[in-house]
């Protein structure tokens, strides 16, 4: 296997949670290519989540050492030395990456968050809502589409700002109520908010959406992969993981549903043909992080 391939192999076990697998895959990645950083910062999170801290701080040093360029690399160096009580280290880290990425949203809310575990409330509050600036700031809102708003509260759930994210999902359902990426994203977030009975009724709702999408046009895979995502949210495992082996009989390269059909496999504990479907998936297209 070629470096990438290994790199490859330990981002699907990662994400499978299994992180000493995914750690000896990343390690074979690196006897091939021992200065990539990209390697090197997967390694350290995998570490870290081992918790072997010292050594997921050596490869984060190392990753930015040969990249200093990274702001993901530093916010994530300066939570680890958060956790490590190493306070003016980290707070210097998360300087970097502001100075590095002061547009980018995410870095404002994670250093937001690790002030307000710091104590240090109105500097967290002030640079949490920042963050929320910078991203809303992206849209001119008298002129947003309902799928405009729908992305808007989709980014606003990347950076745990739900309920600011279900304000955004409500304005793209008042354009078009049958959004049915607008109503499962907001489930999503009422989930997170813990209005598990709400959420519910709009993951619910998005998959009587995408069934009236399939009947009208079953030959469309992404409607079946948005079916089963829906699904697999309201644990209807069998379901989903039919929604999902449909997509891929239309689509045989649709990476997101191989890597969905994983999921599924690993939640019901089947972990071999879980394995198999994110190994079919790298052979695709090695790209993991999309929602929906």
């Amino acid at each position: 296997m070629t470096s990438n391939e290994w790199y490859n192999k330990g981002v699907a076990l990662q994400e499978l949670k299994r992180f000493r697998e995914a750690l000896d895959a990343f390690n074979k990645a690196l006897e091939i290519s021992p200065d990539n950083p990209k390697i090197l910062f997967s390694k350290g999170i995998v570490l870290k989540n081992l918790m072997k801290y010292d050594e997921a701080l050596s490869a984060l040093d190392r990753s930015l050492e040969i990249n200093p360029a990274d702001a993901r690399a530093w916010c994530s160096k300066a939570e680890l030395l958060l956790g490590l009580m190493q306070y003016e280290e980290a707070l210097d880290a998360f300087y970097r990456a502001i100075s590095l990425a002061p547009e980018d949203p995410e870095v404002w809310y994670r250093r937001g968050m690790a002030l307000r575990e710091m104590r240090a409330y109105e500097d967290a509050m002030d640079d949490l809502e920042k963050s929320i600036r910078i991203y809303a700031k992206k849209y001119d809102i008298s002129a947003m589409s309902a799928s405009e708003w729908c992305k808007k509260g989709m980014g606003l759930c990347k950076i745990k700002s739900y309920y600011e994210a279900v304000d955004a999902f409500d304005r793209a359902l008042e354009l078009n109520p049958s959004n049915g990426k607008a109503l499962y994203n907001k489930g999503v977030a009422l989930r997170w908010l813990g209005k598990t009975d709400e959420a519910k009724l709009y993951i619910e709702k998005a998959v009587e959406i995408f069934d009236n999408k399939i009947k009208a046009n079953p030959e469309n895979a992404r409607f079946w992969y948005n079916k089963g995502i829906a699904l697999r949210d309201l644990e209807k495992y069998k379901e989903a993981l039919e929604a999902f082996e449909k997509a891929i009989d239309i689509n045989p390269s649709f990476t997101k549903a191989w890597i969905g059909k994983g999921i599924v496999y690993d939640r019901v504990k089947k972990h071999q043909k879980a394995m198999e479907a994110y190994e079919r998936a790298v052979d695709i297209n090695p790209i993991y992080s999309d929602l929906i």
